[in-house]
C-alpha cells in the first residue's frame, strides 16, 4: 500500500486507473477500482470493497497503535494497517479556502491500483 498525501486548491479528483471523475464541488461518485473514502467531516467509511470492511471490523486498533506513533486517528490506523497489500494506493487529499475565515476538508480514497475492467460479452 501506498500513502500519497496532497493540498490541493481544487477538489477534483480523477480516478489515475479507469480516468473516471469521481469528486468535485459539485458531486461525488466512485470509480470501479475504488475500495472505500473516508471523508473526515462525516468520519465514517464508505465502502465499497466487502473484504476490506471485514477487514477494519477485525483490526486490533490497540495492536496497531503500539506499531505507530501516539495521536493516530482510527483510519490513519487503518491505513496503517494495509501496509502488506501492494496494489493499493490511498489518496489523502485535502482542499483548503476561504469563507468567514480559513476552511479545510479531508478525504481518504483507496484505490485498487490493479483493477481491471471485466470484459462485457
Amino acid at each position: 500500500m501506498y500513502h500519497v498525501q496532497l493540498e490541493l486548491s481544487h477538489d477534483n479528483f480523477y480516478c489515475p486507473v479507469t480516468g473516471f471523475h469521481m469528486l468535485s464541488a459539485e458531486h461525488y461518485e466512485p470509480s470501479p477500482a475504488t475500495l472505500f473514502v473516508y471523508p473526515e467531516d462525516a468520519g465514517e467509511f464508505e465502502w465499497h470493497s466487502p473484504e476490506l470492511e471485514k477487514l477494519e471490523a477485525t483490526i486490533n486498533t490497540e495492536e496497531i497503535m503500539d506499531e505507530c506513533e501516539d495521536g493516530l486517528s482510527n483510519v490513519e490506523r487503518f491505513i496503517a494497517a494495509l501496509k502488506d497489500m501492494p496494489n493499493l494506493v490511498v489518496f489523502t487529499i485535502t482542499t483548503s479556502g476561504m469563507a468567514c475565515g480559513p476552511v479545510s476538508s479531508t478525504v481518504h480514497i483507496c484505490i485498487n491500483m490493479d483493477y481491471c475492467e471485466k470484459e462485457v460479452e
